[in-house]
């Protein structure tokens, strides 16, 4: 029996479990959410798409029998569909001339910033079918909002003078306008770091079937800038539109979010303190919205302004060193 095979079924086992768990146990939900799809990027990345198909399909199987026909699809759709395609999608190659030597042939790996243009596409989609799915008229989504808020007021555990009609309304209101981008934003967070761990420790293990991206280069498709763009003019129209918008946004502000990270870590390369500066860097962006935004500011105004190929026309600080896991 091909090795793939048995990786892949055991992936979509434990991916399916995990899922499961998080379904029955609210405690730990937050925290086993975040790593549901992590055996299938690493069946995928370390065994190749075969496994992580057979992953993906076992888990879904299995999370339809165990838990029901509506969270088996949540499972399909939020984590066993998106980690066949992106692993796909990182497993693409083709080869091109080497510019050093036209003579020769070098293998191109599917670029990183497409990678995370796809997941960003990917959160959009998937809190567009929440949306909908909450309610296709905002009749019925503001209602599904309505039903949300005693659990909030319950799980936040406040009194009557903290929750007053007003604080209420104010809370109710900014949770319909803000949940697309909210759950958007998670989304592709999650993706992301599952993808990024399971890379990691497929590399480390030996089992990687691409080389890890020079991440300090990263570079967002520039076609990206004008969707974004429009997703954010259209989070201003009123309705079901303007909620779909919203979401787009919130994971396209993430993907710009890190090029501007990656800008930050390829102009920092050789600094003194360098790992102190980039740690209070991610604790800012973590803790301060406006920080956040600024830094996918920076992102945005990458491809405009050519920054990191600016640096690269200057001598290199590092002394002809790059390391190519930051």
């Amino acid at each position: 029996m091909p090795a793939y095979f048995l990786i892949g079924a055991g992936a979509g086992l434990v991916s399916a479990a995990l899922f499961a768990s998080a379904v029955v146990s609210a405690a730990l939900a937050g925290v086993i959410l975040y790593i549901c799809p992590l055996p299938l990027f690493l069946a995928g990345l370390g065994w190749g798409k075969q496994a992580v198909t057979l992953g993906g399909f076992v888990g879904t199987i299995l999370a339809l029998l165990v838990l029901g026909p509506s969270p088996g699809l949540v499972f399909a759709v939020s984590i066993a569909i998106p980690a066949t395609v992106l692993v796909h999608l990182a497993l693409q190659f083709r080869t091109v001339p080497d510019p050093a030597n036209g003579d020769k042939q070098i293998v191109a790996w599917y670029p990183a910033g497409r990678l995370v243009a796809a997941t960003a596409i990917m959160a959009g989609v998937i809190a567009m079918l929440i949306v909908l799915m909450l309610g296709p008229g905002m009749a019925s989504y503001q209602g599904a909002i309505d039903q949300m808020m005693p659990v909030i007021h319950e799980t936040l555990g406040v009194d009557d003078k903290v929750w007053t009609p007003e604080a209420t309304e104010n809370l109710r209101t900014l949770l319909a306008r803000a949940l697309p981008a909210v759950l958007a934003i998670v989304w592709i967070t999650i993706a992301l770091l599952n993808l990024w761990l399971a890379g990691t420790i497929a590399k480390g293990s030996g089992h990687a079937l691409r080389p890890w991206p020079n991440l300090h280069a990263l570079e967002i498709p520039n076609a990206m800038v004008l969707a974004f763009a429009a997703a954010l003019a259209l989070s201003f129209v009123p309705g079901t539109i303007g909620l779909i918008a919203t979401g787009f946004a919130g994971a396209f502000l993430v993907a710009y979010l890190l090029q501007g990270l990656a800008v930050i870590h390829f102009y920092t390369r050789g600094m003194q303190f360098r790992t102190v500066m980039l740690v209070v860097l991610y604790f800012a962006v973590l803790l301060l919205g406006w920080v956040a935004i600024l830094v996918a500011i920076l992102g945005l105004g990458e491809p405009m302004f050519g920054l990191r190929g600016r640096a690269s026309a200057t001598p290199d600080k590092t002394g002809g060193k790059d390391d190519n896991n930051d």
